[in-house]
């Protein structure tokens, strides 16, 4: 691969991958593109079959899922060194969970999520790294899903369009 070694000095720059050899960040990097996208594309469709997950390098982007009889409700908004569609790691999501889409110019590492659980499953200090990481992105996702909905049912009761269910 040519740019190999430059996505290399990349995954270097970012802090998960920092415990990682030059074997296994060259073993990363085999299964690692860089995607530069302009503001308002669509980057994830919520439905969609899982492939790759992303890093943030540079950019905005922002995270909506869809509420039956609401339509798309925002769940967070993502920056640099957050990770987008790592529900493509996990074995039992079969389809996105949400739709993200750029805010702003965006630059980052697309990193397959077909080859690299092979890897993590080989390589347990390569798995143990990742799977860290997405766990704590998992958690701050379920959290921040959880606010943005208990809010949304807040209003909405506020706003006498639902009553609470005895």
């Amino acid at each position: 691969m040519d740019n190999q070694p430059d996505i290399i000095a990349l995954l270097k720059t970012i802090p998960i991958f920092l415990d990682l050899k030059p074997n296994q960040l060259a073993m990363l990097a085999s299964a690692t593109t860089v995607a530069n996208l302009e503001s308002g594309f669509e980057l994830i469709t919520e439905g969609d079959p899982l492939d790759f997950f992303y890093i943030v390098l540079e950019g905005d982007l922002l995270v909506e899922v869809y509420v039956p009889s609401i339509g798309k409700v925002e769940t967070s908004h993502l920056g640099p060194l957050d990770i987008c569609g790592w529900s493509g790691l996990t074995p039992i999501v079969r389809t996105r969970t949400g739709t993200v889409t750029t805010l702003t110019f965006c630059r980052l590492l697309k990193m397959d999520s077909r080859l690299i659980i092979p890897m993590c499953e080989d390589d347990h200090d390569i798995g143990f790294t990742i799977y860290r990481r997405i766990s704590n992105v998992a958690a701050r996702s379920f959290l921040t899903t959880r606010l943005q909905l208990m809010n949304l049912i807040y209003s909405e009761d506020q706003s006498g369009k639902s009553q609470p269910k005895s």
